[in-house]
C-alpha cells in the first residue's frame, strides 16, 4: 500500500508541473466576440416556422458557426450552413433560425415534450446574457421536431426547472429547416435603460452527424460555455413590462384504497410577479401537489435515513440559488411531523390518526439579481400544526397529540458575481417551530472563484450550525476546500472536507455523516476533441484519505481509476477500477465513538452504452466488490435496452440486479443500549422498471412509468458482540418472539398519464395511479413467491385531473383597451 500511495503522489507531481507549464499560455480574455447588430421592426411576424415574411428581409443575417463538437474550432460544413436573424419591437425579441442540409430527410425528429430537447432530434438554441457578464445565460431551444426547452445557466451549469412561456415553431423544406421563436420581454429581467448591453449565442446540433455548432467560437478545453458569447447590439428604447402571471387550477382526484373511497375538489392558484426589473415573486396559494411523481423507495437497512428527490413544481422551479452551500432540502417542507414517531401510548390505546406529512399552507419565493451581479434569494413557506389521534379502548374517549407544531421554513441567500464566472455568495436557512420544539439555524459562506485566464478554480465553504432544543443549544460546524484546473489535457484537482460531529443543518438541509476530514486528490486527462476513433475520452485517477475528526483516527482511504470513452459513433464505455484499505465505520454500530471494522476490498466494474440515433439502443453496467481477507462479496448488474417503434414512440426497459453476501451488519442494541449486536447478512435486490411515451405531437403525450421493487435481508443467527475496541467477540443473544431482524420489501407502482397542452402555458393532465406495497420478514423467500404475497395487499387506486391557465396579466389589459 505505502508504494501505492508513493506513486499516487509521484504521478501527482508531475501532473502539476506539467499543467503549470501550460496555464500561462491560455486567456480567455484575447477570444474575439464577434458582434450583431438586431433591428427594430414595427410589425411582428407570424411565428410559424417560415421566416421568409418582408419583414425580415431587411434584418441583418448572421453565419458562420464555428465547430464546437468534436473537432472544436472548425469551420461549419458547406453542406450544412447555419444563418439566423433576430429582430425586435416593444414586447418581444424575435429569432429565425436557417438550419441549410443538402439532405433534409436525414434530420433527425424524434418527438418529445417539453424541455426533453436532448432526444434524438436536431436542435436549435438562442441563449441571451441581459447583462453582459459572461456569466449568467437564459436559454431557449426547439428540437426540429419543435420541441420547446428553456433554461437558466450560470457557467457550464444549466437548470430546466425554469419554464417560462415563449412561441417557436419549426417547418422544412427541400433546402433544410426552420424556427421562428417570439420571447417576450416578461420572459427577460433586464435593467430599465435606453440602450442596452447584451450578449447572446446560438447553438445548433446536427445528431445525424453528432457534431455542434456555436455562432461565437467557444474553446472547449478553457473556461465555461458563458464565457464566450457574443456581442448584441442595436437594442434600444424597450421598457421592463409589467410581469404578472397567474396561474390558476381546478383539480379533481378520486382515491380507492381496502374499500375505502373518496373523491376531493381543490381550486388554486400560482402567481408570478415580477416586483422590479430584476427580481420575481412566486407565490403558491393553496397548493396542490396531487399529481407529483411516486418516491424510488427501497429497503433501507442502514444508519441513515432515507431520502427522495423533489417532485413538486413549485420547490424545483428557479431554485439555482438556494442550492448554494447545499443548506436547502425542499423535502423538509411538509415532511413526516418529528413526533409521529415517538407517540406515547398506553397499553389500551390505539393511534387512530397519524398523518404521514404535515399540511403546507402557503410558499413564496423572491428571486432576481441586480445589474452589478448581487444575486438574492427568499423563499418562505408555512406548514400548518399536525395532530396525532389516539383512542382509549376501553372508555372510546380521544385525545389529540401535536406530532408537528405551526412551523415556518425560511432561505435567504446573497450572491455577489465578480469577475470571469465568479461568485461570493452568503447563505441562511432557519427553521422556526412554534411552542417548546427545536428551532434551528444554519448559515454558509461559499466562494467560487476562477482566475482571469480561465485555467484555475478556487472554491471553498464555510458552514454553521446551531439547533436551539429545549436542552440547550448545539452547534456544529464544516468547511471545504478545493482547487482544480479547469484547462488543458491535464487536469488536477486537491480538496479537504470537515464536519465536526455535532453539524446537523437536517432541518431544512440534509447531511448524514459526520466527524470526519476527507483529504482528496484528483488527476484527470481528458481528451475534449476528436482524436482517431474517438469522439472524446477522459482517464481519471482519485485518492481519498478519510480520518474522524475526535478523536482523530485514520478510518480508511481508496484509489479509483476510471476511464470513460465515446467513439465516433457514439459508442461510450468505460471502467470502474476501485482499491480499499481497511475501514472503521463510525456510524453502523448506531453507538457513538463505536466503530465496525472492515477489511481491505476491490472493486471491478466497467459499462458500454451504444448509439441512441439507432432505433435499438441498449446499456449495460456489472461490478463485483470483494473484501480481500472476509467473505463479505456484492455483484451488481444493469441492463437497459430501448426500442424507438417511431419518432413518436419510445419504450425504455431496465433491470437492476444486486446481491451482496455475508455483509457484517447492525443488528439490534442489548437492552442497556451499550453493546450493538451484529452479524453477517445476506441481501438481494431486483428492480423492474419500464418507462415509454407515445407522442402525438409536441403537445400531447400518453406516457407510462411503472416500477417493482424487490429486496429481501437474512441475517445469520451467528451474532456477534461489538467491542469498545471495534474487535468482535461471540455472543449469546438470542431472538425475542417479538423481533426478527430478517426483511422481505416488495412494491409496486404504476403511473399513467395523459398531457395536453393546450394553449402557451397552459396545460390539463389526467393521470391514474396504482400502487402497493408489502413489507414482513420473510428474508429467505423467493421474488415470485415475494409477489405473490405483494398482490394479496390492497391496491391504491388513484384518478386525478388537472387543468392550469395560464394569464399573462399584461396582455389581458391590452385586450381590455382594445
Amino acid at each position: 500500500m505505502p508504494r501505492i500511495i508513493l506513486f499516487t503522489l509521484l504521478i501527482f507531481n508531475l501532473a502539476f508541473a506539467k499543467a503549470y507549464a501550460t496555464t500561462t499560455q491560455q486567456d480567455t480574455t484575447h477570444i474575439a466576440r464577434k458582434v450583431y447588430r438586431a433591428t427594430r421592426i414595427s410589425n411582428p411576424p407570424k411565428i410559424d416556422g417560415k421566416p421568409f415574411e418582408q419583414v425580415w428581409d431587411r434584418v441583418t443575417t448572421g453565419g458562420n458557426f464555428i465547430m464546437a463538437q468534436p473537432n472544436n474550432g472548425n469551420a461549419e460544413r458547406d453542406t450544412h450552413k447555419t444563418e439566423f436573424k433576430v429582430a425586435y419591437d416593444d414586447d418581444a425579441i424575435y429569432v429565425a433560425g436557417f438550419m441549410y442540409d443538402d439532405n433534409p430527410e436525414s434530420v433527425l425528429r424524434q418527438f418529445s415534450q417539453r424541455d426533453q430537447v436532448f432526444e434524438q432530434a436536431d436542435l436549435f438554441g438562442f441563449f441571451i446574457n441581459t447583462y453582459n457578464n459572461q456569466i449568467n445565460q437564459t436559454r431557449f431551444y426547439a428540437t426540429s421536431a419543435n420541441a420547446l426547452g428553456d433554461a437558466i445557466a450560470e457557467g457550464n451549469n444549466q437548470d430546466f426547472s425554469y419554464n417560462v412561456v415563449f412561441l417557436s415553431e419549426v417547418s422544412f423544406d427541400e433546402r433544410g429547416w426552420y424556427v421562428e421563436m417570439k420571447i417576450p420581454y416578461r420572459t427577460l429581467r433586464f435593467p430599465e435603460q435606453n440602450v442596452q448591453d447584451w450578449s447572446f449565442q446560438i447553438l445548433r446540433i446536427i445528431k445525424s452527424l453528432n457534431e455542434e455548432y456555436t455562432y461565437n467560437y467557444i474553446d472547449v478545453t478553457t473556461g465555461t460555455d458563458t464565457q464566450y458569447d457574443a456581442l448584441l447590439t442595436g437594442i434600444e428604447n424597450i421598457n421592463p413590462p409589467l410581469r404578472l402571471n397567474l396561474y390558476p387550477y381546478v383539480s379533481v382526484i378520486h382515491d380507492r384504497f381496502d374499500g375505502i373511497e373518496s373523491t376531493s375538489f381543490n381550486a388554486g392558484m400560482d402567481l408570478k410577479y415580477g416586483i422590479s426589473d430584476a427580481f420575481t415573486l412566486d407565490a403558491t396559494l393553496i397548493p396542490d401537489f396531487g399529481q407529483v411523481a411516486f418516491d424510488q423507495v427501497v429497503l433501507n437497512l442502514g444508519p441513515f435515513e432515507q431520502t427522495f428527490n423533489e417532485n413538486r413544481a413549485f420547490f424545483t422551479e428557479g431554485t439555482d440559488l438556494f442550492r448554494k452551500g447545499d443548506l436547502f432540502f425542499s423535502r423538509r417542507i411538509g415532511q413526516r411531523p418529528s413526533g409521529s414517531r415517538s407517540l406515547d401510548v398506553l397499553d389500551n390505546e390505539d393511534i387512530i390518526d397519524n398523518p404521514r406529512n404535515s399540511q403546507l399552507l402557503n410558499a413564496i419565493k423572491v428571486t432576481g439579481r441586480t445589474e452589478k451581479g448581487l444575486g438574492i434569494g427568499i423563499l418562505n413557506a408555512i406548514t400548518e400544526k399536525t395532530s396525532a389521534t389516539i383512542e382509549n379502548t376501553i372508555d372510546g374517549t380521544r385525545r389529540e397529540v401535536e406530532t408537528e407544531p405551526l412551523t415556518n421554513y425560511n432561505m435567504l441567500v446573497l450572491d455577489q458575481q465578480y469577475g470571469n464566472n465568479s461568485s461570493i455568495a452568503l447563505v441562511n436557512a432557519s427553521t422556526l417551530r412554534n411552542g417548546s420544539f427545536t428551532d434551528a439555524n444554519s448559515n454558509a459562506l461559499v466562494l467560487n472563484h476562477n482566475n482571469k485566464a480561465a485555467t484555475d478554480n478556487i472554491s471553498a465553504e464555510v458552514k454553521m450550525t446551531n439547533r436551539f432544543t429545549p436542552d440547550g443549544t448545539q452547534t456544529g460546524f464544516a468547511t471545504e476546500a478545493n482547487w482544480r484546473k479547469t484547462s488543458g489535457k491535464w487536469r488536477p484537482r486537491l480538496g479537504h472536507f470537515f464536519k465536526d460531529r455535532n453539524y446537523n443543518p437536517n432541518d431544512l438541509g440534509r447531511n448524514f455523516q459526520t466527524n470526519f476530514h476527507t483529504f482528496a486528490a484528483d488527476l484527470n486527462y481528458v481528451q475534449l476533441t476528436q482524436k482517431g476513433i474517438f469522439n472524446r475520452y477522459e482517464i481519471s485517477l482519485r485518492t481519498r484519505h478519510r480520518r474522524a475528526a475526535s478523536p482523530g483516527f485514520h478510518t480508511g482511504s481508496e484509489i479509483n481509476l476510471n476511464p470513460f470513452f465515446i467513439t465516433k459513433e457514439r459508442f461510450a464505455f468505460g471502467a470502474d477500477l476501485n482499491y480499499y484499505t481497511d475501514r472503521k465505520d463510525q456510524f453502523e454500530s448506531r453507538i457513538e465513538d463505536r466503530v465496525v471494522q472492515y477489511g481491505q476490498g476491490v472493486f471491478t466494474g466497467g459499462f458500454i452504452s451504444s448509439d441512441y440515433r439507432k432505433k435499438f439502443a441498449i446499456d449495460i453496467r456489472a461490478g463485483r466488490f470483494k473484501r480481500l481477507q472476509e467473505k463479505e462479496h456484492n455483484y451488481d448488474f444493469r441492463v437497459a435496452p430501448r426500442y424507438r417503434f417511431s419518432d413518436q414512440f419510445l419504450l425504455i426497459y431496465s433491470l437492476n440486479w444486486d446481491k451482496n453476501n455475508d455483509r457484517m451488519s447492525y443488528v439490534t442494541l442489548t437492552d442497556d443500549d451499550t453493546t450493538s449486536i451484529l452479524s453477517e447478512r445476506d441481501t438481494h435486490s431486483v428492480e423492474n422498471r419500464l418507462t415509454g411515451t407515445y407522442n402525438f405531437n409536441n403537445k400531447q403525450a400518453l406516457s407510462i412509468s411503472f416500477r417493482n421493487f424487490w429486496s429481501r435481508a437474512t441475517f445469520s443467527r451467528e451474532f456477534k458482540e461489538l467491542q469498545l475496541d471495534g474487535s468482535l467477540e461471540d455472543s449469546n443473544y438470542t431472538l425475542e418472539d417479538d423481533f426478527n431482524p430478517d426483511a422481505n420489501f416488495n412494491v409496486w407502482n404504476l403511473d399513467l398519464s395523459y398531457r395536453w397542452r393546450f394553449a402557451p402555458g397552459s396545460e390539463a393532465s389526467l393521470l391514474y395511479r396504482n400502487s402497493i406495497s408489502n413489507f414482513d420478514n420473510e428474508g429467505a423467500i423467493q421474488f415470485e413467491e415475494s409477489l405473490d404475497n405483494l398482490f394479496m395487499e390492497p391496491v391504491r387506486h388513484n384518478l386525478s385531473l388537472r387543468i392550469t391557465y395560464f394569464l399573462d396579466v399584461n396582455a389581458a389589459r391590452k385586450w381590455f383597451k382594445a
